[in-house]
């Protein structure tokens, strides 16, 4: 067992991002309360155009809390159930854990190049003052990163980039989009972001597009359905509306110059390996978006599949799984797949089991087997008071599914059973108060358990 550092780098909205201690993009508790005001927040929140990879000016600029440790939604684009109990999670000392906190707002290589410094720092700290009789290994330690989905793009380009593959002994990243998500395209195009009031959507809408970042998150692969029935990658097809050229052209060279870097670092190793372990872990059993077409206005139509392409056409609910897996590995195969949504791949017991083993430098098992091939379908933003529907695809009778609300601290505050709908689909719908609650489809019979946040607002 290896005494390397352990360093989780967050996602978007993994940090509190705070403006005079009060954490501004945590939208749950003010929705409940009433207390959102688009016009008031909205310029603690967006960063100034053109900010590039540098860092924003300093009335733009937001203190950084820790990490978040309970349900959070940005709709339209990701959830998180919270990083609380990592080193548990984990299997190691709180000693070994550092969790690198950055403004997810920012473009990935200043975040990247932040990581350098922190990891440089936390590194030799750790080496020359970690107790020598419980941490035999510490004087020679390395950096196991643990990463999800956007925070495993910091990781790679301060890993292939920056060099950090000096120190790197393993990276485990979680849904992370190393090809771009749909899902991306469709929130930075003002979609998908389900039933909020207008003025929400609007300033939701508005802020995030002087977000690097998120631009960062565009599909590079070939995601565009042409009118000729075959796919074609953005910068490949006119302008679409809304979707600034300058940015798509900058979500390419991102993802241009780590290729690059990935294939130099690769070529100077001995046997053309990376040098360090790389373990993809995604989810594989979700309906997933994985292409766009435009009409003639240039209105986007979000499909689930691509003509003429070869698929899966299945993910986390966010992350397709042809992006879930590193380029250079060149099949899907390499990762390893679970039945669990985005929101919940770090909360999945599976998971951390193998997470652990990847920690400790134990050598672990290929693939999980597992039996539930099960696909579920929820919001991730609902109304007070209106049914919030849930589908499970690919199951059956005998498992005896349930909904379940859950609060924070995991008590049910509802549970309703899923019922057959046809097709082989079951459905059940539950209502619930304005807030941030977390959703449990399980099976007492059989163990399964996918779990993804919902936020509810008035309407």
């Amino acid at each position: 067992m290896k005494d390397d550092l352990v360093v989780v780098v967050p996602g978007i909205m993994g940090t509190a991002l705070t403006w005079e201690g009060a954490d501004v993009w945590n939208l749950g508790p003010r929705a409940a309360a009433g207390l959102f005001r688009p016009g008031a927040t909205l310029e603690r929140l967006r960063l100034q155009q053109g900010i590039g990879d540098e860092d924003p000016e300093p009335r733009h600029a937001l203190a950084l809390g820790g990490p978040i440790r309970t349900q959070r939604v940005l709709p339209g684009l990701v959830a998180h159930l919270g990083y609380g109990g990592l080193a548990g999670r984990l299997g190691i000392a709180p000693e070994r854990l550092a969790v690198f906190p950055y403004d997810w707002r920012l473009s990935n290589v200043n975040s990247a190049m932040k990581l350098q410094r922190f990891v440089g720092e936390r590194l030799e700290r750790w080496r020359t003052g970690a107790d020598p009789e419980r941490f035999p290994g510490a004087r020679d330690a390395k950096v196991v990163f643990v990463c999800r989905s956007m925070g495993g793009l910091v990781v790679r380009h301060y890993v292939e980039v920056l060099g950090g593959h000096r120190m790197t002994r393993a990276v485990a990243s979680l849904g992370t989009p190393y090809l771009g998500s749909v899902k991306a395209l469709r929130f930075l195009l003002g979609e998908g972001l389900g039933p909020l009031p207008a003025a929400w959507r609007e300033a939701i809408a508005e802020v995030c597009s002087t977000y690097p970042s998120l631009y960062q998150l565009l599909p590079v692969y070939r995601a565009v359905v042409t009118d000729d029935g075959y796919p074609a990658r953005l910068g490949e097809v006119p302008p679409v509306a809304g979707l600034p050229t300058a940015m798509v052209v900058d979500a390419f060279r991102f993802h241009r110059e780590m290729q690059k870097a990935a294939r130099a670092n690769r070529a100077n190793e001995a046997g053309g390996t990376a040098g360090y372990d790389l373990v993809p872990l995604g989810g594989a059993t979700h309906r997933t978006a994985h292409g766009v077409s435009f009409d003639t206005a240039g209105r986007p139509r979000f499909h689930d599949g691509l003509p003429g392409e070869g698929g899966p056409w299945l993910g986390d609910g966010t992350v397709p799984q042809l992006s879930a897996t590193p380029p250079e590995h060149r099949t899907t195969a390499t990762t390893m797949w679970f039945p669990h949504r985005h929101a919940s791949l770090l909360d999945a017991v599976p998971v951390q089991y193998q997470l652990r083993h990847i920690c400790n430098g134990v050598e672990r098992p290929r693939y999980l087997a597992s039996d539930h091939d099960i696909g579920i379908e929820l919001p991730d933003v609902a109304l007070a008071g209106q049914p919030i529907e849930v589908w499970a695809t690919r199951a059956d009778r005998a498992m005896d599914l349930r909904v379940r609300r859950l609060a924070e601290a995991g008590r049910c505050l509802a549970a309703e059973p899923m019922r057959p709908a046809g097709d082989g689909r079951f459905r059940a719908e539950l209502r619930a108060e304005p807030g941030t609650w977390t959703l449990e489809v399980s099976s007492a019979a059989t163990g399964y358990a996918c779990r993804d946040a919902v936020l509810v607002t008035e309407g």
